[in-house]
Formats: structure tokens, C-alpha cells, sequence
């Protein structure tokens, strides 16, 4: 009786990938499965992006599973073209689903399009890929792109919005810029003007005139470069609701990186973290560090002109539990915007202790 082959790959599979040996690739196949499993999404040797063509055309007609799933449920041609080199070729040629979804109901074309890899995308198009095609979350390949952008994505994103727009109008399709697109692309440009002073020099001026052909391409009007505080005159916030003025505070006095200059914008920094990382990252995030920032907070907040004697006692009690997880992180922002405005002439911040 023939002995079973193993259903994972060895553990240096992607050694040899990286050596690029195709018999000694093929020779893994001798006591391993052809669809046997490996990575940290547990994907079948199709699903490698180093797999060598050669090797992919031996596997599935060796019988190999071209759409089987990873532990996300991504077929091999979902992972390739999630990579920012994807090579999804070999696997359309071999007849690979261009029309498959993952578990979020993203195509192949919805995963290039996220990572800005044109090449791939290109080819996904020239194999019927639907430019139109929308997610469980009702975003098309290029409203998907958008949502997935950074700042370090801007370049990439400028260029796949042209591609897929040009795409949209070969299909002979209605105007496809939506509110959405045009929300999600003022989102990108707040998000770089506020972190603009400190982005890196080296390619500021080309994320800059892309995000420009953002606005353009979607008819959006450019967001105003962020104003910082001169570190001198009076903080002052005018938003008629704390909220608001919180916000003010925040794009006023808070860096891109690191502590504040002054205890003001270290007051408002901590507390938006702290509500930031409970309510709206359910604490993965939170450890000693972010702990030591709620102690701190709770100094700010009791120094210069403090807090009412009732809302100090208040906000410590809040503060003790947000160190176990707990507590009203937003009464905590209205208390540090509260605190501001009792302090409005800058104060510098010493080199705190913690380091988020």
C-alpha cells in the first residue's frame, strides 16, 4: 500500500522558492500532497508568488487545485495578486476564476488594486476582470483602492485611480465616481496634512502633486495645508461643542510623531489615544505604556490651573478604569478640553516617561 503523502509543505519551502531549483522544488512533491498547505495562511505551493511558471504548470497538471482556499479563503490568484509583484499570468492562462471572491467578496482585481501593483491589474483587466465588480461593503476594485490608502500609497493609488477610470470608460460605463470615492479621497488628503511636516522629504513633493491628481481625477476640493501652533500665542479652541473643539485642539497641537511640545497639546494627544485605542480598537493595543499615559494624564490634568476639585476626582476615577480597560474614555476628552481651556498660555512638556 502506497504511503499517504504529507499535507504541509516543509518548513523550508520558501528557501527553496528563493533558490529557484525546479527539480528540487519538484522533488518536495514526491512525499508532500500537490495541494499540500504552508505559510502563516496555510496556501497551497500555487498560491507562492516565487513559484516558479515552470513548476505551476507541472503542479496542476499534476492535479493540483488551482482555486483551492487559504485559511482567509483566498484562491492562489487572491494571493498573487495581493502582492505588490503579483504574478497572476501564468495562473489565468492555466484557467484561474478571475471572477472569484474572497470571504469579503473581494475579486483579484479588488486585492491589486489595494496594494497598486499596475502591472497586475492590467492583466486581471485584459482577462475580463470587472472594473464594476463590488465587495460585500458595496466598494468597487477602485473605491476598495481608496479606502486602503496611506500616505505612503498615494503615488500608487493616483496611478491605479487613472488606470481603472480609464478602464470604466472603455467598458462604455456610466460615470463611476461616487460620494463615497469622493469622501474616501478628502480622507487621504486630511490624513497627509496632518502629517505632511513630518513626512519624508525625499518624496513629499511627488506624494503631494499626486494626492493633486486625486482631487482632479474625482473632482474634490484640495484640503487646506494643516496650520500648527506657534508654540507662543494663547490656545484658544471656538467649536461650539466640546467635540469640536477637541478636534481643533488636536489638528492644532498634536504632532505627527511623538509627544507634544507643550502639556496643552500632551493633554489632548493622551486623551484621544487613550479613547482612540479603547472605543475604537477594543484595546488590542493596550499594555503598560498606554497605562503609564493614563497616570500621566491624570497629572496634566491636576497641574497648572487644575480641574474643579469634583471633576479631578472625576477624572481619576475614570482613569483608574481605563488602566483595567474600562471606563468613559469620551468624558475624558471633554475633561482634557476642559482642562485647556483653563490653561490657555503654553506650557512646555518635559520629555515624559512613556514612549507611544
Amino acid at each position: 500500500m502506497a504511503k499517504a503523502k504529507k499535507k504541509s509543505l516543509p518548513k523550508n519551502f520558501e528557501e527553496l522558492l528563493d533558490a529557484g531549483d525546479v527539480e528540487a522544488l519538484k522533488a518536495v512533491f514526491e512525499s508532500c500532497d500537490v495541494n499540500a498547505r504552508g505559510g502563516y495562511s496555510k496556501q497551497t505551493a500555487l498560491a507562492f508568488n516565487e513559484l516558479p511558471d515552470e513548476l505551476v504548470r507541472w503542479l496542476v497538471g499534476q492535479g493540483a487545485d488551482i482555486s483551492a482556499l487559504d485559511s482567509y479563503g483566498l484562491t492562489p490568484l487572491h494571493a498573487r495578486a495581493s502582492h505588490w509583484q503579483g504574478s497572476t499570468g501564468i495562473l489565468l492562462e492555466l484557467g484561474a476564476d478571475v471572477h472569484a471572491t474572497d470571504k469579503r467578496g473581494n475579486t483579484a482585481l479588488h486585492k491589486a488594486a489595494a496594494v497598486g501593483n499596475l502591472q497586475t491589474a492590467r492583466i486581471l483587466l485584459q482577462h475580463g476582470a470587472r472594473v464594476d465588480a463590488v465587495n460585500d461593503d458595496r466598494l468597487t476594485p477602485m473605491a476598495f483602492a481608496l479606502q486602503q490608502c496611506g500616505n505612503v500609497d498615494i503615488e500608487k493609488t493616483a496611478a491605479m485611480a487613472r488606470l481603472l477610470l480609464e478602464a470604466h470608460s472603455s467598458a462604455g460605463q456610466r460615470d463611476p465616481i461616487t460620494d463615497v470615492m469622493r469622501e474616501l479621497v478628502q480622507r487621504i488628503g486630511t490624513e497627509f496634512e496632518f502629517h505632511r511636516s513630518n513626512f519624508n522629504p525625499d518624496s513629499v513633493a511627488a506624494t503631494s502633486a499626486a494626492l493633486n491628481q486625486l482631487y482632479t481625477l474625482f473632482g474634490v476640493a484640495p484640503v487646506p495645508h494643516r496650520v500648527e501652533h506657534d508654540g507662543k500665542s494663547p490656545i484658544i479652541a471656538t467649536a461650539p461643542t466640546w467635540q469640536g473643539r477637541h478636534q481643533q485642539l488636536w489638528e492644532l497641537l498634536v504632532p505627527s510623531g511623538g509627544a507634544a511640545g507643550t502639556l496643552q497639546g500632551e493633554v489632548i494627544r493622551l486623551s484621544g489615544r487613550i479613547f482612540n485605542e479603547l472605543d475604537g480598537n477594543g484595546g488590542i493595543n493596550w499594555d503598560a505604556q498606554f497605562r503609564q499615559m493614563a497616570t500621566a494624564l491624570l497629572t496634566y490634568l491636576g497641574s497648572g490651573e487644575p480641574l474643579p476639585a469634583a471633576s479631578l476626582d472625576e477624572a481619576a476615577g475614570i482613569v483608574d478604569a481605563v488602566k483595567k480597560r474600562s471606563g468613559d474614555t469620551e468624558r475624558l476628552c471633554e475633561l482634557a478640553e476642559q482642562w485647556v481651556a483653563l490653561n490657555p498660555t503654553p506650557t512646555s512638556l518635559a520629555a515624559p516617561a512613556y514612549t507611544r
